[in-house]
This record gives C-alpha cells, structure tokens and sequence, in this order.
C-alpha cells in the first residue's frame, strides 16, 4: 500500500528538463518555476543532437544549466547525466568546475556510459565515428572517468586508464571547491553495483525492474549513498499518485522529465510544501 503524503518519509522532486527543441531562454523561466514551487533540483540531459528523439535540435547542458544558475538561488542544478563519450574527464571537470563557480553548494554530476550501439541513443554517436565499445569496455571506461574526475578535483597530477581517461602533467584544473557529489545513471544491475562501489548515488529509469534493483541496492548501499529514480512528467499517471508509489519504494529523489513549453501552474498543483523537509 502506498504511504500517504502526510507521512513523516521524505522524498525529493526534481525536475529533469528536456533539451530537445528547447529554447535556452524557455528551460531558464521553467527551471524558476520550479524553483518558485519548491521542486528540489533541475536536471538537464547531455546529447548534442535531437535527432535521438526525432527532434531538430538539443541543447549543450553546460549552457542551459549556467543560463539557469544566473537566474536561480537555492535549487539544485545536475546532469542527467553526462555522457562520458562526449568529454574526456579533464573537459569535463573544467565545465562542471565554471558551472559549480555560478553555483556553489548547489551542482550535482551524473556520469553515464553512453548509448548502447545499435539503440536510438547512439544515433548522435554513431553519426560522427564514435566506438561506443562493449558493455564491459564501456563499464571500465566508466569506472575510470569517474575515477579521473575525483583525481583531478584531488589535484592529482597524474591518473594511469585503460580506456583513454587518464592524463599525465595535467595542473591548473580547479578552483578551491570539493568534487560535487557524482551520480550514475543505470539500468543494468552491473553498473549499479559500479555506483555503489565508486559513486555517490544511482540514477535509475522507471522500468518493471526498477523496484527490483532498489530493493537489492537496500541491502548494499552506504548511508550517504543516494537513490534516484527518473519518471515522465508529459503523461496521463497521476503525479500525486507517483509521488507515493515513490515514497513507498523508499527512493530519496523523484526526477519528472519535462519538456517546454510547459503549463507551471502543474508545477504549483503538486503542493510541494506539503512534503515534510528532509
């Protein structure tokens, strides 16, 4: 049964905001709804190319999201996530490093492995000569891109990979700011147990075996180890329906992907002042 919404069992609401076909300046004024409605974090994809949903264009989420930090104060700002084959960890870390100089305290860094070859999602890869590899190979190159980005913020000088992450000599990278905390985003139960062993939380879709993996994650995470679930937004569920399922599957973040234009007074509809504060 699902736990009522006037339970004392928290859970965050974010929103993930589609970049496909966006305009910058329509993700910024929905990105201040959300905040304006209490939502906890926005979130934005990472693909340069809408043509993976048959849309004209995307949005570079390094821009969309300072856009947003520049007219936001307290919500959080992520990357859902951030497509390791897009950016050797040294690029990335000095884009989430700017993002995080516009807002400290406030940016979390998803890290995904990339579209699986031959999937919607590789379009955009495929297009321009990437190798996306084998699950494996891209769960190696994972684990050391996320093991890259801490050595930098570490300010290591040298990170030995595999899978062509690493880098040697590298200095100058970061301002005095920790490493934001890393989320992965999962599906298969392999790199969900990645997640567990080197990131700071799992971000998984909402599928049949999403309830699966999170009871098999409650057994094996940390107590700072944070579990996300990422659902739609632009369909027929119920949002207070969702919301308690969510409470009772016992996640700490609900992301709702949205696109724009979007109504906000949906936004509002959700009371999100209701939720007891975590």
């Amino acid at each position: 049964m699902a736990v009522g919404l006037s339970t004392v069992i928290a859970v965050l609401i974010d929103l993930a905001i589609n970049p496909f076909g966006a305009d910058v300046d329509a993700m910024v004024d929905l990105a201040v709804a959300a905040e304006d409605a209490g939502f906890s974090a926005v979130w934005v994809a990472d693909h340069f190319s809408g043509s993976v949903v048959g849309r004209p264009w995307s949005r570079d989420p390094f821009v969309c999201l300072a856009a947003i930090a520049t007219k936001t104060s307290t919500i959080d700002l992520g990357l859902l996530v951030a497509n390791m084959q897009n950016r050797h960890p040294a690029q990335l870390v000095s884009a989430v490093d700017s993002l995080v100089s516009l807002a400290p305290g406030r940016v979390h860094l998803g890290i995904g492995s990339g579209a699986v070859p031959g999937s919607r999602f590789a379009v955009e890869h495929e297009a321009i000569g990437t190798d996306l590899g084998t699950p494996d190979h891209r769960r190696t190159m994972l684990r050391e891109t996320i093991g890259s980005v801490r050595a930098i913020w570490a300010g290591e000088a040298t990170y030995r990979s595999e899978t062509g992450v690493g880098f040697a000599g590298l200095d100058g990278m970061v301002g005095r700011t920790p490493c934001p905390p890393i989320i992965v985003g999962a599906s298969a139960w392999p790199t969900i147990e990645l997640a567990l062993a080197v990131a700071d939380g799992v971000n998984l879709r909402r599928t049949p075996q999403a309830r699966e993996h999170i009871e098999r994650i409650g057994s094996a995470r940390p107590s700072s180890f944070e579990v996300s679930v990422l659902d739609g937004f632009d369909d027929a569920v119920d949002d207070r329906s969702r919301i308690d399922e969510a409470i009772e599957m016992g996640i700490d973040r609900l992301v709702l992907g949205i696109s724009v234009p979007h109504d906000v007074t949906r936004l509002d509809a959700l009371d999100l002042a209701a939720f007891p504060p975590r």
